[in-house]
């Protein structure tokens, strides 16, 4: 015995649950040198307003210094670094602060390196400025994922 109003009914709810899903936003890819990418995901709707501006300001520098540090690269060792949004909540009050999680892979490679840059600056209790940018991206992402051919 068939029940076709239960499948009519399962087919309205799962067209009507897909056509109400929010659209994705597409990532934006930047394209650095030949061969090298920057992909900047989008900012998901949890993170606070503020947090979200000091990372847009982030986004000029952490280009500026991919531009700086990198080089055109082969087919067979294409870089691709990744840059998402985040906050992580620092000390006993739970301060906010803004980070950037950052991951590079070469195109056939096995690994993928991981950094979270906390973009808030103790030195001078701003944004970070574009020498310790460079200090992180450098030491955690790009040595260890140069290309060894």
């Amino acid at each position: 015995m068939q029940f076709p109003n239960i499948r009519i009914i399962t087919v309205v709810a799962f067209l009507f649950f897909c056509w109400n899903a929010p659209a994705q936003e597409k990532a934006r890819e930047i394209n650095i040198h030949e061969n090298v990418t920057l992909v900047e995901r989008p900012v998901s709707d949890d993170i606070p307003e503020d947090i979200v501006k000091q990372f847009q300001s982030f986004l000029p520098i952490l280009e500026e210094v991919l531009r700086e540090n990198t080089t055109d690269e082969s087919d067979a060792c294409g870089l691709v670094v990744r840059v998402t949004a985040g906050f992580k909540e620092i000390g006993s009050a739970k301060v906010k602060r803004p980070t950037a999680q950052i991951s590079a892979y070469r195109k056939k490679a096995r690994q993928e390196f991981l950094g979270t840059f906390i973009l808030h600056s103790y030195i001078n209790d701003g944004l970070v400025n574009k020498e310790e940018t460079e200090q992180f991206l450098v030491n955690q992402i790009l040595e260890p994922a140069a290309c060894r051919e």
